[in-house]
């Protein structure tokens, strides 16, 4: 079992291993309160050396759960929310292929010849000027996982609110990042790791005072309570002066 999956069920079931603890927990200091009696009301030397025994098995165990309980804490409050994410696959590069356009034969307009008869106009057909249909943005991959503000392409700068959706099955928490160029070599967290999903709501504010201008990365990271994640998004933006 991998240390991931260790931590994951560790933080999945911790109310029920400290309920477990705080039992053991009194169940010792019964043990060594009920040893340390025994011992002062017998006058018998066999039964108080029992007697003893019993208090520093007592005292064993209560150190034991007092360890325990200090690990558990540990790997609740420390351990598990500083866990990084797996680095990410790297994208493959796709080849873009330019399509040439298709020439159009331009057809010849008449000639108007003149006869001694009443000459008759030629009418002509108007030609219906195509107009060019918007083309909207395409959906995000995974609608749990989704920047819909800045959008790909805007020009940014100062306070930026990033909006979109950050949920999943079994969520765990979501971190947004940016990097600088087209592909970073690395990656910053906007703010802290958020611990409660968002649905069309703010993600994360990013100042972008005092960044350089130019092209800067946004992405989003969802993670589930296994350790797994799904793919991030990722949109392009530009800082502007």
């Amino acid at each position: 079992m991998s240390f991931a999956r260790v931590l994951s069920l560790i933080h999945t079931y911790a109310t029920w291993f400290y309920a477990v603890s705080f039992i053991a927990l009194l169940v010792a200091a019964y043990q060594v309160r009920d040893a340390r009696k025994h011992t002062a009301e017998t006058i018998f030397a066999l039964e108080k050396e029992f007697a003893a025994a019993r208090e520093r098995r007592a005292c064993t165990s209560l150190l034991v759960v007092l360890a325990l309980l200090a690990l558990l804490t540990v790997i609740e409050f420390a351990v598990v929310p500083s866990q990084p994410t797996p680095p990410l696959p790297e994208p493959t590069r796709t080849r873009m292929v330019i399509e040439l356009p298709t020439a159009v034969p331009v057809t010849p307009t008449p000639t108007l010849t003149r006869i001694p008869t009443r000459p008759r106009p030629t009418p002509r057909t108007p030609t219906a000027t195509p107009t060019a249909s918007p083309v909207p943005p395409p959906p995000c991959p995974q609608p749990g996982v989704c920047i819909v503000s800045p959008p790909p392409g805007q020009i940014v700068k100062g306070e930026v609110a990033i909006q979109g959706t950050a949920t999943m099955e079994g969520f765990q928490f979501f971190k947004v990042e940016y990097g600088l160029g087209e592909a970073p070599e690395r990656w910053n967290s906007i703010g802290d790791v958020s611990r409660t999903p968002v649905l069309d709501g703010t993600l994360a504010l990013w100042n972008a005072t005092g960044f350089p201008p130019g092209v800067y990365q946004l992405r989003l990271t969802v993670v589930d309570v296994t350790g797994n994640w799904a793919q991030p998004y990722q949109v392009q933006v530009m800082v502007g002066d």
